[in-house]
């Protein structure tokens, strides 16, 4: 049984600032050893269960946060974010499950902490069609049109929700508790760690209960940006179409491949806000 795990970083118990998972920030060492603990219990927990292969992606910023001579040696770990499915790079048809550790709420889909949709400073949200779309809601789409079910979220209680509500009978683990976008009331690392493990070999116990999530087709993504330029920008992009001053959207029957397309308006907005130092929005 192979097993692919996504792990973020706003979602692992503990974390309750965006201090806590940006690269030099007073708390961010720390901050990515809780962030291995969370993965190490997910792999043992898979193990727990039978897995004979897991594959781990680093899905959060600079993808190069996992203290990884620290992590499972049974485990492998794909490390950097230059790579064409982000969060799901190394889901392929072979896999048999996916998880999502350390997972967070939509943009404006509650309180949940640090709750924002790929790109908190550039992005206001993403569309699905005419349903909101949260890393939850898009990576199980990608992972569903591989033919993956998503077996086991974590994160807070919003994020949990969400979850719940999109995947129905996919397994939670509540590690915290959302007060407001930047204050958690966080369980003990080490119960939260048991947890995980018990949640993920529980999910693996009974595979064969889980459905792919599957988006329909075509489908019809719309990113709305908080600037005008950003979506300017991307609409410079073929059939990629500005239906509104800060709103785009592009269409298309291959999910995997308007994954991709996604991928490249992040790095458009990134590369916009990055190269225009006076920021007013």
């Amino acid at each position: 049984m192979k097993v692919h795990i996504s792990i973020d970083m706003e979602g692992i118990g503990g974390i309750a600032d965006g201090a806590d998972t940006t690269l030099g920030a007073p708390h961010y060492d720390y901050c990515c050893k809780l962030m291995t603990g969370e993965c190490n219990a997910a792999i043992e927990g898979s193990f727990d269960a039978g897995a004979t292969e897991v594959l781990v992606n680093d899905s959060h910023g600079t993808m190069l946060n996992l203290l990884q001579e620290e992590l499972d040696p049974r485990a492998q770990v794909v490390r950097g974010r230059t790579k064409a499915l982000g969060m799901t790079q190394g889901l392929d048809a072979g896999t048999d499950a996916t998880m999502f550790i350390g997972y967070h709420a939509r943009a404006g889909g509650g309180d949940g902490v640090l709750n924002h949709t790929m790109r908190g400073h550039d992005v206001a949200d993403v569309f699905l069609n005419t349903e909101p779309a949260g890393e939850l809601r898009l990576n199980a789409a990608l992972a569903g049109a591989t033919g993956v079910p998503v077996v086991l979220v974590t994160g807070d209680d919003v994020v949990c929700a969400e979850a719940k509500s999109l995947l129905h009978d996919v397994e939670t683990v509540e590690v915290k508790r959302a007060v407001d976008k930047y204050t958690a009331i966080s369980i003990h690392p080490s119960v939260a760690r048991q947890r995980i493990r018990e949640g993920a070999a529980r999910a693996l116990r009974r595979l064969e209960d889980f459905k792919t999530y599957e988006v329909e087709t075509p489908t019809t993504l719309r990113v709305v940006w908080n600037s005008t330029s950003t979506a300017a920008l991307c609409a410079n992009i073929p059939g990629v179409t500005r239906v509104a001053p800060r709103e785009v959207a592009y269409t298309s029957n291959d999910y995997p491949a308007l994954y991709r397309l996604l991928r490249v308006l992040l790095q458009l907005g990134a590369s916009s806000l990055a190269t225009n130092p006076y920021t007013y929005d």
